[in-house]
């Protein structure tokens, strides 16, 4: 019997982030496509409960790196999307599957600009490039989001030397060495059960029209052109209502006092606008509510900028906006902006453009016939990333028993190397925390 542990490094439970939620689908997909499998879902801490997500997926808390490494071994398989450095010395006896679904270096360089004394950041950022060379060299396996993602890790598999002639040999298109595997969506339609916006929220009536921020407020969204854009739109549009849905992650990366989130809050006042036309919801809505937020949304919006972070991102928020065919605003430039574009599936303003985004929220509130357009194309979206497809490049990895990766034994010693090349900045950098999270 094939066992396979998806080791979760994120929340999972009643509240979770895009890294608990994708542990938790991917888990379940894994048990519907494999059910003779039996697989583990570790869960970091004690979570408060949730279901699991398929018949033959058991749940288990860890509570420390040892303990994480301890079943690791006693699996067939291990998959994560990062791996503590003392999972190196389980190289060889299980198969390493690494879930790279984010740019991770680029997300940490725009966290390291709120959370780290300018004097620490080359050191903090050096540990982490290193973290990111032994995830890359414990893995028998990589998959990722999109094939723009693949080649950013492909050049940076190669940079390591860790893809030498006789892996190349083996397989010359290194699909068996990373492939691709979205963020996907459940399968079941939207199917929500209450309101929670209109009359429910003081401020928000009936006759509204509400645009849905869906996820978080991270260092890589714009929010200041958003909400200038909202104190221009609401002098004639004041049934216009901005929700965004949760400033406390589930994972600590951020809260209402730090970086955007403080000035999400501070910016909608002075312009006039919070608790009239904008709407910052404490906490985190929880995950089996999601279906409710959606459902009352008439479009959504999140706006970012066309840099580096950009080129790389996959907007795992975009896709449940898919499912619930609720039309995108979104800034042009990553690969699923393109996507809305193309289809369409919404409108893609260029950075910064308060007049493209004014113009943009209006035409998707009244354009009619563009919205049913952009509907129709959303559930064909929706039914390309259902999790249970996307899931079958690892799936196939799970079945085959082999690694396709540079041999364990001489991946050994440069994973020692690079996890202790992370530990030891780590200790280094003693920057503490700019702001309380």
């Amino acid at each position: 019997m094939t066992r396979l542990l998806v080791l979760s490094r994120s929340a999972v439970g009643p509240r979770m982030a895009s890294p608990g939620v994708r542990a938790y689908q991917l888990a379940g997909a894994l048990g519907r496509a494999l059910p003779a499998a039996e697989i583990t879902l570790g869960i970091p801490g004690d979570r408060e409960p949730i279901a699991p997500p398929a018949p033959n997926v058991r749940m288990q808390a860890w509570s420390s790196n040892a303990e994480a490494a301890f079943l690791a071994a006693t699996h067939d398989v291990t998959i994560a999307r990062n791996f503590p450095p003392q999972l190196a010395r389980v190289l060889g006896k299980t198969r390493f599957a690494l879930d790279a679904f984010t740019p991770f270096y680029v997300e940490w360089m725009e966290l390291s600009r709120r959370d780290i004394l300018p004097k620490w950041r080359r050191t903090w950022m050096a540990s982490n490039r290193s973290y990111i060379n032994f995830q890359l060299t414990l893995a028998d396996f990589i998959f990722c989001a999109d094939e723009r993602q693949r080649d950013m890790w492909i050049g940076m598999m190669m940079a390591l030397a860790l893809v030498p002639p006789d892996v190349y040999e083996r397989d010359p298109s290194l699909r068996r060495v990373i492939d691709v595997v979205p963020y996907g969506v459940p399968s079941r339609p939207l199917s929500p059960g209450r309101r929670v916006l209109r009359g429910v929220v003081p401020g928000i009536e009936e006759g509204d029209r509400v645009l849905l921020w869906n996820g978080g407020i991270t260092e890589w969204n714009d929010v200041e052109t958003l909400l200038h854009a909202m104190a221009r739109l609401v002098r004639t549009r004041p049934e216009v209502k901005l929700v965004f849905m949760g400033v406390s992650h589930p994972d600590m990366v951020f809260g209402p006092t730090s970086g955007v989130n403080k000035l999400a809050y501070e910016l909608s006042e002075e312009l006039g606008l919070k608790d009239r036309n904008v709407f910052i919801l404490n906490g985190w809505v929880p995950y089996e509510e999601i279906d409710n937020y959606l459902a009352e949304a008439d479009a959504s919006v999140c706006l970012g900028y066309e840099n580096i972070e950009s080129r790389f991102a996959f907007r795992t928020r975009y896709v449940d906006l898919f499912r619930a065919r609720v039309p995108l605003l979104c800034t042009q430039g990553d690969v699923l902006a393109n996507r809305v574009h193309d289809a369409p599936m919404g409108l893609t303003v260029p950075e910064r453009d308060i007049d493209a985004v004014v113009d943009g929220i209006t035409r998707l509130l009244d354009d009619r016939d563009f919205v049913a357009t952009c509907k129709a194309n959303m559930a064909t979206m929706a039914t390309e990333l259902s999790w249970d497809t996307v899931v079958q490049p690892l799936v196939d990895f799970c079945v085959s028993g082999e690694s396709y990766a540079m041999p364990a034994g001489r991946r050994r010693l440069q994973s020692y190397a690079r996890g202790g090349m992370y530990v030891a900045f780590k200790r280094l950098c003693l920057s503490p925390p700019i702001y309380d999270h």
